[in-house]
């Protein structure tokens, strides 16, 4: 049985495997979850209908991105361990 930790966010009832873990799609696995504690759904904002952005010139640079989400641990909002 191999043991494998990764974070993950839950989203329609199904949390994503990383791209380092493809190769367990298909497969049997036991889960267990551990949900940080406190970490509830935000609120919608009231009347909220749309936003405009200008984007020209914009470069979205996917890894940065990932980098800061990670440095900043705002991105992890739950830890699950896979045991295969």
């Amino acid at each position: 049985m191999q043991v494998v930790e990764f974070s993950s966010q839950t989203h329609d009832n199904v949390v994503d495997l990383p791209p380092n873990l493809h190769d367990l799609n298909g497969r049997p696995v036991r889960i267990i979850l551990l949900a940080k504690e406190g970490a509830a759904k935000p609120a919608h904002a009231a009347g909220f209908k749309a936003v405009s952005l200008k984007t020209k010139g914009f470069r979205f640079d996917r890894d940065e991105a990932n980098v800061r989400c990670k440095a900043s641990r705002g991105c992890l909002e739950s830890a699950v361990t896979v045991v295969i």
